[in-house]
């Protein structure tokens, strides 16, 4: 069975009226947002799911692939079937169906906790080169009864060669979920093996801004080490840059 557009909205419980005044409260989160993006040029988008649409799209050109702001927002979700290779496409309904389950299996006070991060491809418009990125998405704003309503996702590069890494974090306990592909569910992770004391060390030297041959030359050891010290610690931290592994560290009091 061929999938459409439509069928992002189709796990979304349904709510009945969400009036003009209640978009106000979006705003603020907005301004602040774009505050934010102009210091650290963040690519992001915020989704409305009462609308079916994109409420707000970002002007890091990231996740535009090739398209402007304003074309990006008339296309609304008809974008990914443009920008998205099939495979990954696929792949996205299947995640989009299972986390929303996911998401509705939760207490209602929990559900804004939930950080649901997978990579995939993004086409460029102009010469469908692709490029790895990192979606994570969170809820926004809930309505009253706890269904989703506004959503906002951060887009990163990512190193990854293969779309997938799927899984959700609870942020309120730091639990992670890693997706069973082949069962369609989530599934509880293994705790993270905590770092080694020189891991931490490093870590440490890479939260301040320290390069690889600074950290090298404050510890006395190689480059190389440092290196291979800090592909441990991003795979004990399921981690896809130095911010993401300073920020789950921290998170988890490790540093």
């Amino acid at each position: 069975m061929t999938n459409t557009v439509a069928d992002f909205f189709n796990p979304i419980e349904q709510t009945k009226y969400i009036g003009i005044d209640n978009y106000s409260k979006i705003e603020y989160y907005l301004d602040a947002l774009k505050v934010v993006s102009k210091l650290c040029d963040l690519s992001y988008y915020i989704v409305d799911y009462y609308k079916k649409s994109f409420y707000y799209v970002s002007l890091n050109p990231l996740f535009l692939s090739g398209y402007t702001q304003e074309e990006v927002l008339k296309l609304e979700f008809d974008f990914y079937p443009l920008c998205v290779p099939e495979d990954d496409l696929k792949l996205l309904y299947v995640l989009n169906e299972v986390g929303f389950k996911y998401f509705y299996e939760l207490p209602i006070k929990r559900r804004k906790e939930a950080v649901i991060s997978y990579d995939f491809r993004l086409k460029h418009k102009t010469n469908n080169s692709l490029l790895m990125i990192n979606h994570k998405l969170t809820p926004l704003l809930l309505t009253d009864d706890g269904n989703i309503w506004m959503a906002i996702c951060v887009v990163t590069l990512s190193s990854r060669k293969e779309p997938g890494d799927v899984h959700i974090v609870m942020q309120d306990d730091q639990s992670r979920f890693n997706f069973n592909i082949e069962n369609k569910t989530f599934e509880v992770a293994q705790k993270n093996e905590g770092l080694t004391k020189r891991e931490k060390e490093i870590l440490k030297f890479i939260a301040i801004g320290d390069r690889i041959e600074v950290i090298s030359k404050k510890l006395k050891i190689t480059e190389s080490t440092i290196k291979n010290h800090k592909t441990k610690i991003f795979e004990k931290l399921h981690a896809n840059s130095a911010a993401e592994a300073v920020f789950y560290a921290s998170k988890q009091n490790l540093i």
